[in-house]
């Protein structure tokens, strides 16, 4: 799983994880503050802050080249976080509070603990549930009426699959994209699987945003979103060469997380 729905909206995990981490390190800091009448939320959520910050100009400074202007920059929807940066500019935070306001020291530690160890531990349980996930052995139709098998487009290489609908206006804009990435790692295979649209309509979307794919094919059932447990579009996932997801992405890519995502797998 990588979202959960609100209603109408499908949202990402990872920040929501993260969210709920934090309340209860606040939580923790609020009972054990209470006992001593020392106020702590603050620190933590100053803490928390600045490592995100941290983490986002390292990202930013690894990719800039894939950034085309500031407000792409700024846009953190794409979820582009350095986590060895944050997590060890949080600890340096950290220790500069604590010899600021040493009265805060064993209280701020044990918030600090929570909402780190929960926030690890959690997307760790839900990555290793994700990671044990094969590429599918299905096929799938081509909007020419071809039918192509997945492990046979993969063919022992990386893969990403990218499941899409004409209707998703996050799909649309993050084509140029994925079509930019399929030029730019030959190495790579893409594979554009539509989600629950007649070939008419993919065809004329295509023709229309002036794209073009190596594998585009029908998933007129949504079967890989069914078994992915995707709420919603779009949805990447990211295959090494053995067919085993190493990590997904639910939500609108930037040029910058996909390219992090694929040097991830490169370099394993």
């Amino acid at each position: 799983m990588t979202s959960i729905t609100l209603g109408s909206f499908a949202l990402p995990l990872s920040p929501i994880i993260l969210l709920f981490s934090l309340i209860v390190g606040l939580i923790v800091v609020a009972l054990l503050g209470k006992k001593q009448s020392i106020s702590v939320g603050d620190s933590l959520i100053n803490i928390v802050i600045y490592s995100l910050i941290v983490g986002r100009v390292v990202f930013v400074i690894r990719f800039f080249e894939s950034y085309d202007s500031v407000w792409q920059i700024l846009d953190i929807r794409d979820r582009g976080f350095d986590a060895f940066s944050s997590v060890i500019s949080g600890v340096i935070f950290l220790i500069i509070q604590l010899k600021r306001k040493p009265e805060q020291r064993s209280i701020l530690i044990s918030g600090a603990a929570t909402t780190l160890i929960l926030f690890t531990v959690t997307q760790a349980v839900i990555n290793a549930g994700n990671e044990q996930s094969a590429l599918p052995n299905l096929s799938f139709s081509t909007p020419e009426g071809v039918d192509v098998n997945l492990h046979h487009v993969a063919n022992q290489n990386i893969t990403v699959v990218n499941l899409w609908a004409s209707w998703c206006g996050p799909c649309r804009r993050e084509m140029p994209v994925l079509s930019a990435a399929e030029k730019r790692f030959p190495q790579v295979k893409f594979i554009m699987l539509n989600q629950r649209e007649p070939a008419s309509t993919v065809t004329e979307f295509l023709a229309d945003i002036n794209q073009s794919f190596n594998y585009v094919l029908l998933d007129t059932k949504g079967d890989v979103a069914t078994m992915m447990g995707a709420h919603g579009l779009p949805m990447t996932l990211f295959y090494d060469e053995h067919g085993t997801m190493v990590s997904s992405h639910f939500g609108e890519l930037s040029a910058a997380s996909l390219q992090a995502a694929i040097e991830n797998l490169t370099e394993q």
